[in-house]
């Protein structure tokens, strides 16, 4: 096939509009490849209005002073007091990066403060194992000049990441009073010696994070569970290390807002609905199962409000009986005389009497309860709190009388 014949000339034009066409090539910005100069993946309105007070003084050292910056909502009204969150520096910095200067740090400042809070980053001394006595500082100076910082002193909260959590976390758990009410900690673990059971901790464990990391925040995760510390554990699959800097996804944000609203409950706890339920007080240990000093505990102070519910007298007779309390007695006869009366009544009746190791009041209302037609044979041969009554002739008697 012959094409049709082009002039070179006509060519070149054509080449030459082309390349004039296209867009030039947008400036280069060298700091998007800077770790220290990331942000928080999530904003709210009004970061951009935040008061800095930048370079406070909070400790003398040799050859200097230790400062801090704090971050004050837009709309901070004067002598007012706010809670604050305090971003551990644990690493320490070097004579040419400080991290108060990070985009990160200043970022989460400047989020936080749009929130209603106060943002505190400070300066301290590193390396990470010798930065305790200045982070300790950090919040002691916090703690007592919170009048002139317009912070409420005795509601001060953490947040701590990576290799800060390996200092800073057990500073929280060691050596701060009780005006720091919680913290949050990201991607990082501490060999810390005791984990406390009176402070809230939000734990974020970035589930793409190296995985000798992630294991020895597993074991740490095991020692919270085994002390029956308040944690709130939130393992995120598809995050790395400093998500909330890198990762611009749902999890990575949500995580973020999620750590926000663990502050605000954190400084203004949900008001409840109503006065507490003595009920729900009650049947939350009763449910729960084997809370038995608690249900009962529980259940005698309604009792007291309710005396006729006989219910509450059955499940106080039995939580009485399984503490081996002789007074789960009278609560399972008064439990009956209100009309507790079904086979199924009588049986538990029984199992409270022999609990207590009462056997004849135990056989004659299992009796009464197989009699009214409890044919349970299975539960009968196998349940633990008849165990004290079944080697008696009383109890093979009646069990004769319960079909196979």
């Amino acid at each position: 096939m012959q094409f049709p014949r082009i002039a070179a000339g006509v060519l070149a034009l054509a080449v030459v509009a082309t390349a004039q066409a296209q867009p030039d090539p947008p400036a280069v910005d060298k700091a998007v490849h800077e770790v220290t100069a990331q942000e928080v993946v999530y904003a709210v309105p009004g970061m951009d209005r935040v008061v800095v007070r930048a370079n406070v003084p909070f400790k003398k050292i040799e050859g200097g002073e230790l400062k801090l910056d704090l971050y004050y909502p837009p709309d901070a009204k004067k002598g007012e007091k706010l809670p604050a969150v305090v971003f551990i520096n644990g690493v320490g910095d070097q004579p040419s990066s400080k991290l108060k200067d990070w985009g990160i740090y200043k970022s989460w400042g400047r989020l936080v403060a749009a929130s209603g809070w106060i943002g505190v980053n400070f300066e301290a001394r590193g390396p990470y194992d010798q930065s305790g006595p200045d982070i300790r500082d950090a919040f002691a100076f916090l703690r007592k000049d919170a009048a002139n910082l317009g912070i409420d002193a005795d509601r001060i909260a953490a947040w701590v990441c990576s290799g800060n959590v390996m200092s800073g976390l057990a500073v929280v758990m060691n050596d701060v009073d009780a005006g720091v009410r919680g913290a949050v900690v990201y991607y990082g673990d501490s060999k810390v010696e005791k984990l406390r059971t009176d402070l809230p901790v939000y734990f974020v464990r970035a589930g793409r994070d190296n995985p000798n990391l992630n294991s020895k925040i597993d074991e740490m995760w095991k020692r919270a569970i085994a002390a029956g510390a308040p944690w709130t554990m939130v393992n995120a699959p598809t995050s790395q290390h400093a998500f909330d800097a890198f990762d611009e996804t749902d999890e990575s944000r949500r995580i973020v807002r999620e750590t926000l609203d663990f502050y605000r409950d954190l400084f203004a706890p949900p008001a409840p609905s109503g006065p507490p339920s003595l009920a729900k007080k009650a049947l939350s240990h009763w449910f729960g199962g084997r809370e038995y000093p608690q249900a009962a505990q529980a259940y005698a102070e309604y009792v007291k409000a309710y005396p006729n519910d006989a219910v509450a007298w059955m499940r106080l007779g039995l939580s009485q009986a399984n503490m081996k309390d002789p007074a789960a007695a009278g609560s399972l006869e008064k439990a009956v005389q209100l009309g507790m009366t079904t086979p199924t009544d009588l049986y538990n009746v029984a199992c409270g009497y022999a609990l207590i190791g009462q056997t004849e009041k135990a056989l004659d209302v299992l009796g009464q309860a197989v009699t009214a037609g409890f044919a349970d044979r299975r539960l009968l041969e196998t349940d633990a709190d008849l165990a004290s009554i079944r080697d008696t002739d009383g109890f093979r008697a009646i069990l004769g009388k319960v079909k196979a």
